[in-house]
């Protein structure tokens, strides 16, 4: 299924309630099929796009652009959405998105609000060889010895370009002047309920602990978790316990035990 310029899946279209869920740099909507195969079962409306540059939207007039992505999900959400809201699911890159999303569109938000991981880690100035080093890190640390589902494979070979590690590097560098380019600032600015998880093996606990008091201070329901033995993209590591999280934030239960609250 295909919007002007984004593809996405959509799943469950008769349910009442939508979630939005947004991929790892690298990586597609297929990112999510395990994941999905637990979240089918509850009564959501799952729409699955490929970011920008990934997947089957990879047209060169839509290149990754971190605020042109935010206004093309909105537009999707707005579009295609149960009452023209969502709430969201990001991991990592998608996770980076989702917040940015929030501060900018928060009227498309649903109540329950964000759930999202792999996003606390603060980047160095644009075009600094460090802020190189990092992205291929995060990538490396991400998708070491998990199993990929074939049709994931294949979207990021084709995915896993110079050009596009380049970009996203750039759009997510620190700029400690402006806001929505310094993440600490961006969190305290987001009134949207917000999840952030860390999977304790491949994500910096104590980050996502700091992000998790800077959301705090934008609403009070906002929380930080950590997960020991996950890796970065533990999405794809253990997707049940993954989608379980979700569906306890999302239905505001209490999160399964091995969810342990930082803040």
């Amino acid at each position: 299924m295909t919007s002007p310029t984004l593809f996405f899946r959509t799943v469950n279209p008769n349910a009442s309630r939508t979630l939005l869920l947004i991929h790892g740099a690298f990586s597609s909507h297929h990112e999510w099929d395990l994941v999905c195969r637990t979240l089918e079962q509850s009564s959501y409306h799952l729409l699955i796009p490929d970011l920008p540059g990934h997947g089957r939207s990879t047209s060169s007039t839509i290149p990754f652009n971190l605020e042109d992505t935010a206004a093309l999900l909105a537009d999707l959400v707005t579009k295609h959405a149960k009452n023209g809201k969502a709430d969201i699911v990001g991991m990592s890159l998608g996770g980076y998105t989702a917040i940015f999303m929030a501060q900018k569109y928060p009227n498309i938000i649903g109540e329950a609000g964000l759930f999202v991981s792999g996003c606390a880690r603060p980047w160095p100035a644009r075009g600094t060889v460090l802020g190189w080093a990092n992205g291929l890190m995060l990538f490396l640390s991400g998708w070491i010895s998990l199993e990929i589902v074939d049709e994931l494979y294949l979207d990021m070979q084709a995915a896993a370009s110079y050009g596009l590690g380049q970009t996203l590097v750039n759009n997510l560098a620190e700029d400690k002047s402006i806001k929505d380019k310094n993440w600490e600032g961006l969190c305290e600015l987001t009134i949207v309920r917000t999840c952030i998880v860390a999977g304790a093996k491949g994500d910096s606990v104590q980050d996502t602990e700091t992000k998790g008091r800077c959301l705090l201070k934008g609403n009070a329901e906002s929380r930080a978790f950590k997960v020991e033995g996950k890796l970065h993209a533990w999405d794809l590591q253990d997707p049940t316990l993954f989608a379980r999280g979700i569906r306890a934030w999302m239905e505001r239960e209490e999160p399964p035990g091995e969810y342990i609250r930082l803040s």
